[in-house]
């Protein structure tokens, strides 16, 4: 057990720091790029003040692609082998049922930045962790949509459902379980929730004893010209 959450710590770590990087460094890269890009347009071409310009802008770049670099050495192995969708279908297929775990893609799939990637996977593996420890699930449904303005993950099970707000938000894990961390991403709603307002999204449980639970997370999508 000691050894699972030094395991889990590290790898929170990691996505932290490449939360860190993305968010900050690179941004802030990108942007210096742009304004350069504008100044390199409002100075005569060929003027001491172009070529200092096109040093800075060029200098610029190198940083931003170092940046990716980092960001991608800190990329989860499961992301590591392709695409998120890729990565969500391969959770799916290994998952042992009961449950039926059956994973769907609407819309256009389409590059992500990686932070958005990494925490769409992490909520996944966390809902479908607590569903299949406490739902008593028949079936699992997760959807993965591409929309103009926004990128979504849903987790819907046919399980027992909860109560959501009868569960101290604190311990409560996504089935009406505990939501203590683990190796196996597993964790309760705080977390999950922090994961999607952290980019700017939204986070939603709907359940009801009886009644199965649906776990939604909703992201606005990046522009995906600057993915990293």
């Amino acid at each position: 057990m000691a050894a699972a959450e030094r395991t889990a710590g590290t790898l929170a770590e990691r996505e932290r720091l490449a939360r860190e990087i993305h968010d900050t460094l690179a941004q802030g890269l990108s942007s210096i790029q742009l304004l350069l890009r504008a100044a390199q347009r409002a100075v005569p071409d060929g003027s001491p003040a172009a070529v200092h310009i096109e040093q800075a802008r060029a200098t610029a770049q190198d940083n931003l692609a170092e940046a990716r670099r980092f960001v991608h050495a800190l990329t989860p192995p499961d992301l590591e082998r392709g695409s998120l969708a890729g990565a969500l279908e391969r959770l799916c297929a290994k998952t042992a049922g009961p449950p039926t775990v059956r994973f769907s893609v609407s819309g256009v799939p389409a590059e992500l930045p990686t932070p958005y990637e990494v925490a769409l996977l992490r909520i996944a593996q966390s809902a479908l962790g607590n569903t299949l420890r406490h739902a008593r699930a028949g079936r699992v449904e997760i959807t993965l949509s591409f929309m103009d303005t926004a990128v979504a993950l849903d987790v819907v099970d046919d399980g027992v459902g909860f109560v959501p707000d009868a569960v101290p938000a604190a311990v409560v894990g996504v089935a009406g379980g505990g939501g203590g961390g683990g190796a196996d991403g597993g964790f309760g709603l705080p977390a999950m929730r922090s994961r999607a307002t952290a980019l700017g999204g939204t986070f939603t449980v709907e359940s009801a004893p009886g009644q199965g639970t649906a776990v939604a997370v909703t992201l606005p999508r990046p522009d995906l010209g600057s993915a990293v």
